[in-house]
């Protein structure tokens, strides 16, 4: 079981009291199972990993919570570290973070959402809305749901709708970083590039390197916005990029590779080549504190 705490602070927070011991050692294991996955399919193992993410699925409880309190704390299901230290930040700003708080591993939400992603990627989108939608359900705070079903709906031509899910996504909350109102910045900027609405792309784009000034990303697309604003001619995008690192990818150098060391870092896969694992001057985990 994942399992980190911070105790320095002491507070009340109030959140449903959760399932049993047996069903919170369950979905641990469960939580392992779908880390096995990500690393299925960042090796290109796609029916291995489909296979052990309906097996977690399976498993969801019909009634699920996404925390648990007791005398000693708080414990939230968080994704990965990046999440868990968010929310203890906001929580301190706040003034509210005076009970210890625990994250511990998380199984179903992320088996649906990884689901949907597999299903995205195969182009099945009716049934990608099906597991998000599901994921969402368990996990309603959680941004990547939004931005994943958004995906699905552009790519599926909506996008209206898919605009109208960017726009829900505008605040920093408990659940919600800078780093995810960027992404939302910049997913409402390739559906107005879409749309062809350029000057509203651009403000959208602009907006996000306010938050993060040297992403690649946007830089990019504001260079093809003056592309196609002196007439040239426009290039096929799959859609607005996945939530989801590329598994083809190393996360080192960003060159594709067939052969390379697959970490699951907190359950998100880390994927390294192997001209650049040799080279690594820390240990690979190192580089993503």
């Amino acid at each position: 079981m994942r399992y980190i705490k911070c105790n320095c602070f002491k507070t009340t927070i109030s959140t449903k009291l959760m399932s049993s011991e047996t069903t919170t050692h369950r979905e641990s294991i469960d939580a392992d199972k779908v880390n096995v996955a990500i690393e299925a399919l960042a090796s290109g193992n796609i029916g291995n990993a489909e296979s052990l993410l309906l097996e977690v699925i399976a498993n969801t409880p019909l009634e699920y919570s996404n925390s648990e309190e007791d005398d000693e704390g708080i414990s939230i299901k968080f994704w990965d570290q990046t999440n868990f230290i968010h929310y203890v930040t906001w929580q301190k700003k706040q003034g509210l973070l005076n009970k210890n708080i625990c994250w511990i591993g998380n199984a179903y939400p992320r088996a649906h959402y990884y689901m949907g992603f597999l299903c995205v990627k195969q182009k099945q989108f009716d049934r990608a809305i099906e597991f998000l939608s599901k994921g969402q359900s368990l996990e309603p705070t959680n941004p990547n749901f939004v931005f994943e079903m958004a995906l699905v709906l552009v790519q599926s031509g909506r996008r209206k709708e898919s605009l109208a899910l960017y726009d829900q996504v505008t605040e920093i909350t408990p659940y919600v970083s800078l780093k995810d109102l960027a992404v939302a910045c910049r997913g409402r900027g390739f559906v107005f590039i879409e749309m062809g609405e350029l000057d509203k792309a651009e403000v959208a784009f602009k907006s996000s390197l306010q938050i993060e000034p040297n992403n690649d990303v946007a830089l990019n697309e504001l260079q093809y916005i003056k592309h196609l604003r002196q007439g040239g001619s426009t290039t096929f995008a799959e859609a607005v990029p996945s939530t989801v690192s590329d598994l083809s990818r190393c996360s080192v150098c960003g060159q594709e590779f067939n052969n390379g060391t697959v970490v699951s870092l907190d359950g998100m896969p880390i994927i390294i080549c192997k001209q650049c694992d040799p080279k690594l001057t820390k240990k690979w985990w190192q580089f993503w504190k």
